[in-house]
């Protein structure tokens, strides 16, 4: 259940991001790096993800373990989509990217306010959230235990006593079977595609080529993307989250309420605080 307060007048807003800041360290310099080039675009090629489904599987998780949050980070809100669905639900939410092209959309079309920050150096004052969100395998990109460690530490000190920390990650079965490798070159869509992957087993690291042509508003344009996810095991994931001082409450099956299996593709943590009791 969230709460269905109004939301706040423009001056008080303002007021709240900047105590939210506060002392975090400045954005990174713009990179040529993933989602920089396919941030206009990105809501095009994502024009078919259920949003408000995916808001509502978090609600049910919010449900099952009695939370009832205001303020929301999302963590890698990429253009903003499941940021502005949860503000439209009433939560009062803020959002950070490390790209600088998806942030700028973010604000621009979904109205979200939302900064250029890495997800390991975070520096948002203690305790600013009750809810952290970081959905569609965002945390993939951090490809070493070490960076992961770091963005988990920085939820920590982010999250109220009483704040959950929800997140997705792609499983390594996901990532080795190939199912990054796709294409949709036959399709009369303004954007076209062609993505190749590959897995390397010994790192655990997934590389995808991404080739994009734009051929629509009276322009064309051609560009590539490099994009790399790292794998984690289950048990190095919560190994983490307990050295960041986050304590598990579950771990499902994506988009259910069942256990993670050898099979799934993605899994869904549901953290907390060492401030709450499981």
């Amino acid at each position: 259940m969230s709460d269905k307060s109004s939301p706040p007048a423009r001056e008080s807003r303002r007021n709240w991001l900047r105590r939210l800041i506060g002392s975090a360290p400045p954005p990174p310099e713009p990179n040529a790096g993933s989602f920089e080039l396919i941030g206009p675009y990105y809501d095009r090629l994502m024009s078919s993800v259920p949003y408000a489904d995916w808001a509502d599987y978090v609600e049910s998780l919010l449900r099952r373990f009695e939370a009832r949050p205001r303020r929301v980070l999302d963590l890698a809100c990429g253009t903003g989509k499941v940021g502005a669905e949860l503000a439209r639900r009433g939560y009062r939410v803020f959002g950070v990217d490390l790209s600088e092209g998806m942030v700028r959309v973010a604000a621009r079309e979904s109205r979200l306010p939302a900064a250029v920050q890495d997800a390991r150096a975070l520096g948002l004052r203690a305790g600013a959230f009750d809810l952290v969100v970081s959905l569609y395998d965002s945390l993939n990109y951090l490809l070493e235990p070490e960076g992961l460690l770091a963005a988990f530490r920085d939820v920590r000190k982010a999250l109220a006593p009483q704040g959950l920390f929800i997140f997705d990650l792609n499983t390594i079965h996901a990532l080795s079977l190939d199912l990054f490798t796709q294409d949709n070159l036959r399709s009369n869509e303004p954007l076209i595609y062609s993505w190749q992957a590959h897995w390397d087993a010994e790192t655990r690291i997934c590389t995808v080529d991404m080739w994009f042509q734009w051929r629509g508003e009276g322009e064309t344009r051609e560009f590539r993307e490099l994009h790399r996810q790292r794998g984690y095991e289950d048990e190095e994931v919560q190994r983490l989250l307990r050295e960041a001082g986050l304590q598990i409450h579950a771990v499902y099956d994506a988009y259910s309420l069942e256990p993670l299996n050898r099979y799934s593709t993605r899994a869904f943590y549901i953290a907390h605080g060492s401030g709450r009791e499981p």
